[in-house]
């Protein structure tokens, strides 16, 4: 992860936490006056003998700084969040990044897979709003933010290998990966494509994108 704007270190305070979905969680920092940053960017955590980084949420003009994490059994910081209290103050880093919107060129190819998708709820909540989103989930109870999204970008396409029944409107559904998506249904074209997710994922779709979209553009975030 790259940096893009002036890093700074501060406290911020835990001010809510809810779980979004089975092992989803969301937490929100009380943002500290005079906090800026660009959606997309994220935060540094400097917790005790080890760091985690996480895309921030928020669109810059919110009060709280919000954060989703696929909770991990076990992870240190996963256990850390959860058994705060609210009031406690976490030291952290930032922002940073370079996974940014970059305005209007070619149409936009958003693709996520899991809490991926946070970079994306971002921008939406931006305004940006002129995307074609592929966000690839194992249930459909990871489909975390939907109704923001699928109001924000047309088409929302969820690409699940087991087919499900999802009832908000303006959703369509692809049996299959966002790799297999990209492969055999997205129409040939010069796209900028900004890929956010597991490392397998971002190489597969990165060589997909490859072979058949050269003279588009690629922006990458990983996750874990």
């Amino acid at each position: 992860m790259g940096h893009l704007s002036n890093e700074t270190d501060f406290f911020a305070v835990l001010e809510d936490r809810r779980w979004l979905a089975p092992g989803i969680l969301e937490f929100r920092l009380r943002r500290p006056e005079g906090f800026a940053f660009i959606p997309g960017q994220f935060l540094r955590f400097m917790m005790d003998g080890y760091q985690r980084e996480y895309t921030m949420l928020s669109c810059p003009e919110a009060q709280t700084i919000d954060f989703c994490i696929a909770v991990a059994a076990g992870g240190r910081f996963s256990t850390e969040i959860q058994q705060a209290r609210i009031g406690s103050r976490f030291q952290v880093s930032g922002p940073l990044g370079h996974f940014v919107y970059q305005g209007a060129g070619n149409p936009a190819v958003f693709v996520a897979t899991g809490t991926g998708v946070a970079p994306f709820v971002a921008f939406c909540r931006s305004g940006v709003a002129r995307a074609l989103l592929l966000h690839g989930v194992h249930h459909a109870d990871g489909l975390i933010y939907r109704n923001l999204l699928v109001a924000a970008v047309k088409p929302y396409i969820v690409c699940i290998r087991r087919p499900a029944t999802i009832p908000e409107d303006g959703i369509e559904i692809y049996a299959g990966r966002v790799t297999d998506y990209l492969k055999s249904e997205l129409a040939p074209g010069t796209y900028d494509f900004y890929l956010c997710g597991r490392r397998d994922m971002i190489r597969d779709a990165t060589a997909v994108i490859d072979g058949r979209f050269g003279d588009s553009r690629l922006f990458i975030e990983n996750y874990g």
